[in-house]
């Protein structure tokens, strides 16, 4: 089984007797939605949008898409394609994050157009050379209400700080929710 896999070209890697389950941990961010205030919800790129959106269709929320051109180095540009961030609480949603810098630009482009809470939701907390430091309480890149992220890399959500920003979402009872509902036809 795999969760939220990043493109799903990766698919086609697995050969043989294998047989891909293509699973989403969009149900654990769900749960968290319903008991907050959230409104609307935030894609970075097409991308997300295209993998992510259709999960959010019974829900009455606004759909904002970013999108992103990269310049030289670690620099990218961020604009709001479509959607409406003014007065809204809004939750960025991706796969995963690794230094996080495109969650960060969109968090930010989102508050300078009047978001009133910015928070984030990735599967895969990659966050290499401990980049999440970034996001916690006093790091550069801390604009985030909450981040939630699953337990998919334990060797790095085992060390995220309990500071009221990162929440770590258990794969756990997916996972076995999924095993004992999976068919492969």
């Amino acid at each position: 089984m795999v969760y939220d896999i990043h493109t799903l070209q990766n698919r086609f890697y697995l050969h043989g007797n294998a047989v891909a389950s293509l699973q989403t941990a969009i149900p654990l961010l769900k749960g968290k939605i319903k008991l907050s205030e959230i409104d609307a919800i935030a894609f970075p790129d097409d991308g997300a949008a295209k993998r992510f959106s259709v999960l959010f269709s019974d829900m009455d929320l606004e759909i904002i898409i970013c999108g992103k051109t990269r310049g030289e180095g670690d620099t990218r540009h961020i604009v709001i394609t479509d959607g409406n961030a003014e007065g809204k609480r809004i939750v960025i949603v991706d796969d995963l994050v690794q230094t996080g810098g495109t969650l960060y630009e969109c968090g930010k482009v989102l508050k300078e157009a009047g978001a009133l809470s910015v928070n984030a939701f990735v599967t895969h907390a990659v966050f290499p050379k401990e980049s999440w430091k970034r996001f916690a309480l006093g790091g550069d890149r801390a604009c985030f209400d909450k981040f939630w992220v699953t337990n998919s890399i334990p060797t790095v959500t085992d060390y995220l700080p309990n500071d009221g920003i990162f929440e770590v979402l258990d794969l756990m009872e997916t996972i076995i929710n999924d095993l004992d509902h999976f068919s492969s036809i």
